[in-house]
């Protein structure tokens, strides 16, 4: 199953709106062709298929806003049975209505971190699986070689599930988590997060010369006088994570001989 994924669309555009859907679940379609129209205010951009197949599910209807990493169909085998497509955006939408008392899940993804930054590292889950969340209150810090990108909850509910544990290499548009939205606490069946990425066996010697440490990292070492030298990291390649850092703070210090 391959996703369909809304592009980077442009300098400083945020959002863009389903134009048009070219083809319907059930279609046949072939890498490189043109399956939904999008329009911004700058521009009109074309969305074209990522593999051969069938389009199986369209997930974001016509008239409905949509930002870069959104994924908007998902393309499964040819001759996939296919789920029917979302009722298009009304002009005018009314309100919508309450979600049941088990929440809507509602996908938390990585979003794009900057331009040539192809991936990061999941630093410290700030909730837990279960935990009750507030609409943009911060769930995860991913550090990359060049930022520190915070992640928000997009609905108030309950974080039902992590899906990638802290260490763990992420790209944008990764499904990380997910929120039963205007769920209660107690009202949902939390899935328990994956275990975290082990460190690789060598990172602890490495010299702190020779590490790249994030900007949250360097700046939580610099305040607190922490050796880095002494943290084993426990991301990708054995890279300090901020969650680590904040481990170390909390760890006594050792006692001298």
């Amino acid at each position: 199953m391959a996703d369909i994924l809304t592009p980077v669309l442009g300098e400083s555009v945020a959002e863009a709106t389903i134009a048009r859907w070219t083809k319907k679940p059930g279609d046949a379609v072939k890498k490189d062709e043109i399956l939904v129209e999008l329009e911004t205010d700058k521009v009109s951009l074309e969305v074209a298929a990522p593999a051969d197949g069938t389009l199986s599910e369209i997930l974001v209807g016509e008239g409905e806003t949509v930002v870069p990493g959104t994924v908007l169909g998902k393309i499964g085998a040819a001759g996939a049975a296919a789920a029917a497509a979302p009722v298009a955006a009304p002009a005018a939408a009314a309100p919508a209505a309450a979600p049941a008392a088990s929440g809507n899940l509602v996908e938390v993804k990585t979003p794009v971190m900057g331009e040539s930054v192809a991936e990061g590292a999941i630093g410290t889950w700030l909730k837990k699986a279960g935990d009750v969340v507030k609409k943009d209150e911060v769930l995860v810090e991913i550090e990359t070689d060049k930022v520190a990108v915070e992640v928000a909850s997009p609905a108030d509910g309950v974080l039902a599930e992590i899906v990638a544990a802290n260490g763990a290499t992420v790209t944008p548009g990764q499904v990380i988590a997910k929120v039963a939205a205007g769920a209660s606490s107690g009202s949902v069946a939390a899935t328990p997060a994956p275990a975290a990425a082990p460190a690789p066996a060598a990172a602890a010697a490495a010299p702190a010369a020779s590490q790249h440490l994030s900007p949250s990292v360097q700046r939580i070492a610099t305040e607190n006088n922490l050796d880095t030298s002494a943290i084993a990291g426990t991301g990708k390649d054995g890279r300090i994570t901020k969650g680590d850092a904040l481990a170390a703070l909390s760890s006594p210090a050792p006692t001298p001989v």
